[in-house]
């Protein structure tokens, strides 16, 4: 129940402009610019039945995105 209530309010802020989809070093993330953290996604702001996503990810600790640095906190589910 809390990947599902997660999931909704992750969709939710990015469709309310709270978070940005964006693709760096081939991972994709919403970042918040609010806390400024970043949470991984799967490809893209949609749903796809197969990631595209292969072989081993590395999830850095923080990704850098138009000079403002965010703290990876979180993983969403169905991401991989």
């Amino acid at each position: 129940m809390k990947k599902l209530i997660f999931t909704f309010f992750a969709a939710l802020c990015c469709m309310s402009g709270f978070a940005n989809g964006i693709k760096i070093d081939n991972i994709y993330y919403f970042l918040y610019n609010t806390d400024k953290t970043a949470t991984v996604t799967y490809t893209g702001a949609t749903f796809k039945e197969e990631s595209e996503y292969t072989g081993s990810i590395n999830i850095p600790s923080t990704v850098t995105y138009n000079n403002q640095v965010y703290s990876v906190t979180r993983i969403i589910g169905y991401a991989f």
